[in-house]
């Protein structure tokens, strides 16, 4: 380029040289000029032609630059416009190969664009959408809340509308529901509307979240059963709120009831213990089930989880009416000892979700923990307040009894009496024939006592062979000396312990809450002394307390 110009520019000013010569050589012959006149204006027109020729040459240098400027700006625009052509494929690519579905559509509703990502998630290609309403997309129930949002952003006077991300079950082709969320935008421009629809397939996420909550819930459920199992209540009372947490636990997909058994090994049977919404047959036909029979009967023989959808050949228990279910079937064990069992109902045909297996195999878990907490508190319980020879009622349990017994004699109006027994002629078995033989004889002598009594009496053994009795609500005075004299004779027959025959009796002390200011150790205190006086009077008989017992033994 620059040697094109030089050459143009030494061509024009040798023609501008040549024309200037001319014009001296043709004024010199015209005017006749003498010589050294044309010498001058020879001179005068070389330096006339060469400033003509710089002055052209600087010319074609301004215009040379000017079109090198505009030259370097056209290429400036050419490459700026290659690369807008450039990004504006792959912008109108883009759409085509992101992840997310992406649909717009007119003002009205209707599709006029659809992406590959959105055939692949609803099942649709583009020619089944386009021109048709994007509504088509989504169940009934969702539409009054994409209308209210599409209405929204319709109303909206500003150019450029952002989304609001919106969470529903979008429809597939084939009718299946797909969780998605949706960021619906819009935008104007010279007087048209359109709208963006970006949409995400969550199923992923969903089922992740799903999963999350499950394991929250099911860790509350296991604290709560932990919680039950600190709490000063029965086993009946802890199994019952455990029952109520189990049925509760939103994600589990059973019915609303079921029950649990606790094992009694010396029957080898499994005693419904507690029990939510069961019919009534149901109640008479499950309350004690042999290991092996009907679904619980085999978790319990198996010591595994019994699954079942329908009312199957394992299903011993029928009668008329029955309705079609079925069972989780849950052993509760305890290393390899059986405890119990966890049974639920399922709708007809439920399908077995191994998630759900595994969690109620930590709730029987967490029950087995639980059984063997209070089994161990209640065992320690009765230790502190009972004999361990006989099992009855120790001095302790004896007076909290008394104390409550007398409290509800004086707010009932009745009378409440007091026995206090020794055993004659205990002390010549027990040294004659041993210790064992004595230990022997006190548990059948306990037997025949209590079977002298009623349930609501109490029968206590306060050491060696002294025991001591409650007769509550008596309406009589004498009702006492009817049972003294039933323990008498049930005493005074032949007793055969360890296969050794040998024969007591018993003396017997009786004192009633005839004062208001009777308090426990006061009836015990004249029942003993009423005791002794048996004693002192021959033996094997029953006295009752009066105030010249008492003068007599403070006398002794």
């Amino acid at each position: 380029m620059s040697r094109e110009r030089h050459r143009i520019s030494f061509w024009s000013g040798v023609v501008l040289f040549v024309a200037a010569l001319l014009v001296v050589v043709s004024i010199s012959a015209q005017f006749h000029i003498d010589p050294s006149s044309a010498h001058l204006l020879s001179i005068l027109g070389v330096f006339g032609g060469v400033v003509a020729f710089l002055s052209g040459l600087l010319f074609l240098e301004k215009r040379s630059a000017k079109l090198n400027e505009i030259n370097e700006f056209c290429d400036d625009l050419t490459a700026a416009y290659v690369r807008l052509d450039s990004q504006l494929k792959a912008s109108r690519s883009l759409p085509l190969f992101v992840r997310d579905a992406i649909v717009s559509c007119d003002n009205q509703g209707f599709v006029n664009f659809w992406n590959q990502s959105a055939a692949d998630l609803f099942g649709y290609s583009e020619q089944d959408v386009l021109h048709k309403s994007i509504e088509m997309l989504m169940p009934e129930r969702f539409r009054e809340a994409f209308h209210q949002r599409f209405n929204e952003i319709q109303s909206s006077q500003n150019a450029l509308i952002g989304g609001k991300i919106l969470e529903f079950l979008a429809l597939h082709k084939d009718g299946h529901e797909i969780p998605v969320e949706m960021s619906l935008s819009g935008w104007r421009t010279e007087g048209e509307q359109f709208f963006v629809a970006v949409i995400r397939d969550i199923t992923l996420r969903k089922h992740h979240e799903a999963s999350a909550e499950r394991v929250q819930q099911s860790r509350v459920a296991i604290s709560e059963l932990l919680q039950i199992a600190l709490e000063p209540i029965s086993l009946h009372e802890q199994l019952e709120r455990a029952l109520d947490v189990i049925l509760s636990v939103p994600w589990l997909t059973i019915e609303a009831k079921g029950s649990i058994f606790l094992y009694d090994d010396s029957t080898k049977t499994l005693e419904m213990t507690v029990e939510r919404n069961l019919s009534k047959p149901l109640l008479t036909a499950c309350a004690r089930l042999p290991l092996g029979f009907c679904l619980c009967g085999r978790a319990a023989q198996t010591q595994e989880i019994v699954y079942s959808s329908d009312l199957d050949h394992r299903h011993d228990v029928t009668f008329d009416g029955i309705k079609p279910h079925g069972h989780y079937c849950v052993p509760i064990l305890s290393q390899d000892k059986l405890l119990g069992v966890v049974n639920m109902y399922l709708a007809h045909n439920h399908i077995r979700d191994p998630e759900e297996t595994d969690f109620l195999w930590a709730i029987a878990n967490t029950l087995a923990g639980v059984i063997e907490r209070k089994t161990v508190e209640d065992r320690l319980a009765h230790l502190a307040n009972h004999d361990t020879l006989t099992g009855l009622p120790n001095r302790k349990l004896f007076m909290e009894r008394l104390g409550h017994d007398l409290t509800r004699a004086r707010r009932m109006g009745s009378y409440l009496a007091v026995m206090f027994l020794d055993l004659d002629r205990f002390k010549e078995v027990n040294d004659s024939l041993g210790h064992e033989v004595g230990d022997a004889l006190l548990v059948e002598v306990t037997g025949r006592l209590q079977a002298c009594l009623r349930e609501s009496d109490t029968v206590a053994r306060l050491g060696g062979d002294e025991f001591t009795v409650i007769l509550t609500v008596l309406s009589k005075p004498d009702g006492a000396v009817r049972v003294a004299r039933k323990i008498i004779k049930a005493l005074h027959k032949p007793f055969y312990p360890l296969g050794k025959e040998c024969q007591i009796g018993v003396s017997i002390g009786i004192s009633y809450n005839a004062l208001r200011e009777d308090n426990p150790e006061t009836l015990i205190r004249k029942a003993d002394t009423a005791m002794y006086a048996v004693k002192r009077g021959g033996k094997n008989n029953f006295r009752i307390f009066d105030d010249a017992m008492e003068f007599v033994d403070k006398k002794d």
